[in-house]
């Protein structure tokens, strides 16, 4: 993907016989990058078919599910596809998988390992670690199979590196394994390399160990860098108010003069009242149930493309609305739970709705093009 937030690459070096290691990468929507990185058991066309179908379904099913707090599950959608790789599974194939999705504005992520190699984590100015988490079974090992994840994140100039075990076990002459000492010590060399050049690095040392060594599996790696987003916005505005609800009007004030500075259209304006009014209100109300405090208000507006972004600030109870689970609209109002659809009607009119608690403070984001 064309992003400016990461840097991402990947390479793989096949063995002679036709293996079945698999990597990818895609957006799953514009702010969630799911990472992928697989070795199907056996050898031949039967390990190849099923690793496009595996590759197939994970990427399919990834584009579906989401949690009801808003977030993507890769155990619920490993568990999905452990599901369908079992139908009809009579040469009992399985797959290793290390598969993440990130959120692209925050680089937090969630991941789920189904006993594949462990991934390696540099942070920003330091050296690539393995990062050793509790793994679950393969894929199609056997039928209901539920799979561990957990959470990372990722901080501005951190990267990411993930591989098949055809790295670690690449051998020489002498059958000694080129193990993932020598893998961050290949890494480690220009630990703050762009992901290609770094690729390059580890591969030509696996070369160098191997010698003339035939190669018996393949060696896959990806490595992502992530940079977090950058300064987009040309113009900014602030306002900050007592989480007061007399002060509303104050705030719609604010933001209704800065989108009609813009040629903002009325029914863009309509909808960002309302979302304003919703997210204010619930600011006012239960932010600070035992004291006062204040709302910052943040109006940026960006130029390519050209879309406005309200950002609200307090330092009150943590508390993401978006893990609110979404009313059924199709019950009447008296048949429905009570709560949710105000926010609810939030993310259906804006493009994106965002949400990160970060030092001591609750920040929702709202974007909409203009």
């Amino acid at each position: 993907p064309e992003r400016e937030e990461f840097d991402i690459y990947a390479t793989m070096t096949p063995a002679k016989e036709v293996g079945g290691d698999f990597y990818d990468f895609f957006l799953i929507d514009d702010d969630h990058l799911g990472i992928v990185m697989a070795d199907v058991s056996g050898k031949g066309v039967p390990a190849a078919l099923f690793m496009v179908i595996a590759k197939t379904l994970i990427k399919n099913r990834a584009q579906f599910v989401k949690r009801e707090d808003g977030n993507y599950s890769p155990a619920e959608i490993l568990g999905f596809v452990n599901e369908q790789l079992c139908e009809g599974n009579e040469a009992e194939l399985f797959v290793t998988v290390w598969f993440g999705i990130m959120q692209i504005s925050t680089g937090k992520g969630i991941a789920a390992n189904a006993g594949h190699e462990y991934p390696a984590v540099r942070r920003a100015g330091g050296k690539y670690e393995l990062i050793k988490t509790k793994h679950s079974p393969a894929v199609a090992v056997m039928e209901g199979l539920r799979f561990r994840e957990h959470e990372f994140e990722l901080a501005s100039g951190d990267s990411l590196y993930v591989y098949t075990d055809g790295v670690p076990e690449a051998a020489n002459a002498e059958e000694e394994l080129f193990g993932t000492d020598r893998m961050l010590e290949a890494l480690n060399k220009n630990p703050e390399a762009p992901a290609k050049e770094l690729l390059h690095t580890v591969k030509e040392s696996i070369d160098i160990f191997v010698g003339d060594a035939p190669q018996f599996d393949d060696i896959t790696m990806l490595s992502v860098t992530y940079f977090g987003r950058q300064k987009e916005w040309e113009e900014e505005y602030k306002l900050t108010v007592e989480a007061k609800i007399e002060n509303l009007q104050q705030v719609l004030d604010f933001v209704e003069e800065k989108l009609s500075q813009q040629d903002c259209d009325n029914k863009t304006m309509v909808q960002f009242a309302v979302a304003v009014e919703e997210i204010y209100v619930n600011i006012a109300h239960y932010a600070y149930p035992n004291s006062i405090g204040n709302a910052e208000i943040r109006v940026r507006i960006h130029k390519n493309p050209v879309l406005a972004e309200i950002v609200f600030i307090d330092r009150g109870i943590p508390y993401n609305p978006l893990k609110k689970k979404d009313p059924d609209t199709t019950l009447s109002a008296e048949e429905r739970e009570i709560g949710g659809l105000g926010i609810y009607m939030v993310k259906k009119s804006m493009d994106q709705t965002l949400y990160e608690y970060k030092d001591g403070q609750n920040i929702l984001t709202i974007m909409k093009k203009l």
